[in-house]
């Protein structure tokens, strides 16, 4: 068979080093549905050694008797019948498996195991192995499901069929050599390399064959290098046994026995996505070690990226503390551009080095880091933004202890309005059809809180001759009391003229500016008409109206709550937003409770 080598050597690059002779759909339809009489394998059998191949390998397992032969019909017939009538057949046809020993005899064959670690009820097989180890680490089964004792003695040689594939259900690589109670055992595409060139043997973890050398991995598996569909040359079995075919392709070459048809289900998921049969699996196989295109993937190697990733997330996370962005940036481009240069510098040396390895992990890793210093950063924010409130409530405070000091009404005044502002919103807040409830929020209701006690800011403005005056206004004095929501609004302004134009700032000057306008325009100063006012404004309208007439002003006596509940609802529509009157007239009692509560807690 030595001979026969040089043909292998000849093989033209770009095309397959093995042959396929198909059980396919098309030789299924014409001979019968599977498994076939074994006197048409044995024809094929002896149709292919006429064409003088390398070797011949029949990717199929036989580990039972061929029922259809005429002595295992006549025991049928005899056990369960009890007939004993002979079929007439001549002595050399009775036992199909016996002819098809024969022809695997006279043919360089190799026949397939299957390696599990499941139970199989099958005869015990004794198998032998010429191969040596060493320091490899196989993985090792503890069944095999072989062939017949009379088909197994008949080959030339034999290895395992089964393809493992990833937990994701697509092959990827497929080990050389697996291990049966300990027994190393050829891979079927081993064996057939093997029958080419039987000074085929391990050194190590290199494998030396013919004129090649290729390395594995400690398991003794490689990474499959797939090739496209139009690669892998096939025959229809059928057209072999009817003689269709020029035998001449098949000389010299590696045939493979074996089937791609659907229904036989020996289909396995690729890379690519597409399913081949185990058969073109084993082609690749022989391939990828005669165009000595084996690619590894060292265990260490693993290791080593993931070691690689760990320390170079860690330099990130040391520069990114470090404030030096623009150092940490040049790093991770020049970090990554090496591993990509590396991963390809070393795929041209048949090593693999996963990209997952290490981008995944620094992908992880990187958004770990990312999200604690988005959390920190967050918190950070957080604690500016509570500080800056308080500092905004430092200012108001400060701002209403100076109405406080200047106008000896204000102080319980200033309590009792913002809690009625507050409990008017929560309340038309909680009802979802109310036609303001979209346009408050829990933000807006607290904004609303912290800006009310502003409304009468603008008073420090006014004379104490006029603010303070015992009794009724004069008209001129009347003109410079409505002066103060201007001037209120000027002194936010002033005091917040720092800090840049937000919600709460518009609302402080809404607050102070319009508290004074009324729903029909009559109000001051601006005389603002229905929505035209803020919906602020029209909120403090109501708490500042009805805190005057419950409690007793330097110009008047405080008024019952049945007369105020006239005024209120007379105000209706003139002085009051409606739909406010309403909700106010809905929690009159919560009023009266914070006015009674907070009753002129100044000392007035």
């Amino acid at each position: 068979m030595i001979t026969n080598h040089v043909d292998l050597h000849k093989e033209k690059k770009g095309s397959s080093y093995s042959i396929l002779v198909d059980i396919d759909e098309k030789s299924l339809k014409a001979l019968g549905q599977w498994p076939w009489s074994r006197i048409l394998l044995a024809d094929l059998l002896r149709q292919l050694q006429a064409a003088n191949p390398a070797v011949v390998g029949l990717d199929i397992l036989f580990s039972e008797k061929d029922r259809t032969s005429p002595i295992l019909i006549e025991e049928f017939y005899k056990r369960y019948f009890h007939l004993t009538h002979t079929l007439n057949v001549p002595n050399d046809l009775q036992d199909n498996d016996k002819i098809f020993a024969d022809a695997i005899a006279q043919t360089q064959s190799v026949l397939g195991l299957y390696l599990s670690n499941e139970k199989f009820a099958v005869q015990e097989c004794i198998l032998e192995s010429s191969f040596e180890a060493g320091d490899l680490e196989l993985k090792n089964f503890h069944y095999v499901m072989c062939n017949t004792p009379l088909l197994q003695k008949s080959a030339q040689s034999y290895g395992f069929i089964n393809a493992s594939q990833d937990s994701d259900g697509v092959l990827r690589r497929m080990a050389l050599l697996k291990a049966y109670k300990d027994i190393a055992i050829p891979s079927f595409s081993l064996a057939l390399l093997k029958e080419i060139d039987p000074t085929l043997h391990l050194k190590g973890e290199e494998l030396l064959f013919l004129d090649h050398k290729a390395y594995l991995d400690r398991d003794s598996s490689f990474l499959l290098t797939f090739y496209p569909q139009k690669w892998y040359k096939k025959v229809s079995a059928v057209d072999l046994l009817q003689g269709r075919i020029d035998k001449n392709m098949l000389q010299g070459k590696i045939v493979i026995v074996g089937s791609t048809a659907i229904g036989l289900h020996d289909q396995l998921i690729v890379p690519s996505g597409r399913k081949i049969s185990g058969a073109q699996i084993h082609m690749t196989m022989i391939d990828n070690l005669l165009y000595n295109q084996v690619i590894i993937q060292p265990q260490h190697y693993r290791v080593i990226a993931t070691l690689f990733s760990i320390i170079f997330t860690l330099s990130l996370l040391f520069l990114l503390i470090k404030g030096r962005d623009i150092t940490m940036i040049v790093f991770l481009l020049l970090g990554l551009s090496a591993y990509c240069f590396m991963t390809i510098y070393m795929l041209q040396k048949g090593v693999y080095i996963s990209a997952g390895y290490f981008y995944l992990l620094l992908l992880i890793n990187f958004t770990l880091i990312s999200i604690a210093f988005f959390i920190i950063d967050s918190y950070r924010k957080r604690l500016y933004v509570e500080e800056l409130n308080r500092s905004h409530s430092a200012l108001l405070d400060s701002m209403v202890h100076v109405a406080e000091v200047h106008d000896i009404e204000t102080g319980a005044h200033i309590l009792r309005t913002k809690k009625y502002v507050r409990a008017l919103a929560e309340h038309i807040y909680k009802q979802p059809h109310h036609p303001y409830h979209k346009k408050l929020s829990p933000m807006v209701i607290e904004m609303m809180y912290k800006t009310a006690p502003l409304h009468d800011i603008g008073k420090v403005g006014i004379p104490d001759s006029v603010l303070k005056k015992p009794g009724k206004l004069t008209f001129m004095e009347y003109e410079v009391m409505k002066t103060h929501p201007d001037l209120g609004r000027h002194i936010i302004t002033n005091a917040m003229k720092s800090y840049e134009e937000n919600e709460f700032f518009n609302m402080a000057i809404n607050i102070a500016y319009t508290h004074h306008e009324k729903w029909d325009g009559s109000g001051y100063p601006e005389g603002l008409e229905g929505e035209e006012i803020p919906l602020e404004g029209r909120f403090m309208a109501i708490a500042d109206v009805y805190d005057a007439l419950v409690n007793r002003r330097v110009y008047k006596e405080e008024f019952s709550y049945a007369k105020t509940y006239e005024v209120m609802k007379a105000g209706r529509g003139t002085h009051f937003d409606p739909l406010l009157v309403d909700a106010f007239f809905e929690i009159k009692e919560e009023f009266r409770e914070i006015a009674e509560r907070y009753h002129d807690e100044t000392g007035m």
